[in-house]
């Protein structure tokens, strides 16, 4: 009986502890390495940049009936995670997806490209137009894109970057940057539209089919509860990959004064001279904040590269100089940016 007794105690003990192994190490076999630093920014890059990209937003409407129509509900998804990533950058925290907007962001977009044309305030006398679509119009970022040698989702996660990048004439105070990288921003509307037999005919002379539109409204969203960080610059004082860091630089501090600020940028021993190509003071305290606007010359980044940033003679801060780093790293491959692109145009 005790020998019987003992073996059962021995059976049970040594199973326990074969149980407990095998746990143990299929813990251990689901924990992913934690991590940091530049590992981490190339693979979010991977994730979240690139991870992005659709083959089809499903639209359903139709620019001939005027039909705004709607989208799969994954473009919007990336939509949303392709700002979070331009924002995760500057420790901004996330925006969610304002579901009650999207018709309205769908009606702005056929709007624009039912007219050839980007307008903020569009007229009742337009094409396809209406109310909700002239609200969302009004309070948002806009794009319109023609001749896309990319599928047609691709349009809409592009408007992303091209709003970051905010390049052309009329764009050097980076607002469509300004408003995705709000730290009050909590959520975002957005609508996207294409038509594979679209014309435009465009000022070059040249005839472009499929047409594409974009509408993102932040406008009744600025209600976030962060007060965001000391600064917000773009490309931002952390890692970023090579082909997102875009022509235009800028830094913002809320109430500060830019108006004498000065602006270096440096590599190792290279000094890059520095066109400030705009200085925006705050206006009211629900815009985006004070922000000096320049853009270095000549910067190639052929491998991975850090600089240092310096803005200095800045009024009405908590410092009047700071200095943080941009540290880019190569990536293969080209961002499909507006400027670059040369068939987008952003408003």
């Amino acid at each position: 009986m005790k020998k019987g007794l003992l073996f059962s105690l021995f059976v049970l003990l040594t199973g326990g502890l074969i149980l407990s192994s095998c746990k143990k190490e299929a813990d251990e076999q689901e924990e992913e390495p934690v991590l940091t630093g530049l590992e981490k920014a190339k693979k979010d890059y991977q994730d979240l940049y690139v991870g992005t990209k659709l083959n089809s937003i499903g639209w359903t409407g139709s620019e001939t009936a005027c039909n705004s129509g709607d989208v799969d509900a994954i473009t919007r998804e990336k939509v949303v995670k392709r700002v979070n990533y331009y924002r995760a950058m500057n420790d901004l925290p996330p925006v969610t997806l304002n579901k009650a907007q999207s018709k309205s962001c769908q009606d702005a977009a056929l709007i624009m490209m039912a007219n050839n044309t980007l307008t903020h305030h569009p007229s009742a006398g337009m094409k396809c137009y209406t109310q909700a679509g002239y609200d969302a119009a009004s309070t948002g970022n806009i794009a319109i894109g023609w001749g896309s040698e990319e599928p047609e989702a691709n349009h809409s996660i592009n408007a992303v970057s091209g709003f970051i990048e905010d390049h052309g004439g009329g764009n050097e105070v980076v607002g469509h940057r300004a408003w995705l990288l709000h730290p009050a921003l909590s959520a975002i509307g957005t609508g996207s539209v294409y038509n594979d037999n679209h014309v435009y005919h465009a000022p070059n002379g040249q005839t472009y089919h499929k047409g594409a539109a974009n509408c993102i409204r932040w406008g009744d969203n600025l209600n976030g509860s962060s007060a965001g960080p000391k600064f917000i610059a773009y490309p931002p004082a952390n890692y970023i990959p090579s082909v997102l860091v875009f022509a235009r630089w800028s830094f913002a501090i809320a109430d500060a004064d830019f108006s004498a600020a000065n602006v270096e940028v440096k590599s190792g021993s290279t000094t890059y001279q520095c066109n400030v190509i705009a200085r925006v003071p705050q206006s009211g305290s629900v815009n985006p904040a004070a922000r000096i606007v320049w853009e270095p010359n000549n910067i190639d980044i052929q491998s991975d590269m850090d600089f240092t940033v310096t803005v200095s003679g800045i009024l009405g801060a908590e410092k009047t100089s700071y200095t943080y780093t941009v540290k880019a790293f190569k990536v293969d491959g080209t961002a499909r940016k507006a400027g670059s692109q040369g068939r987008m145009q952003i408003l």
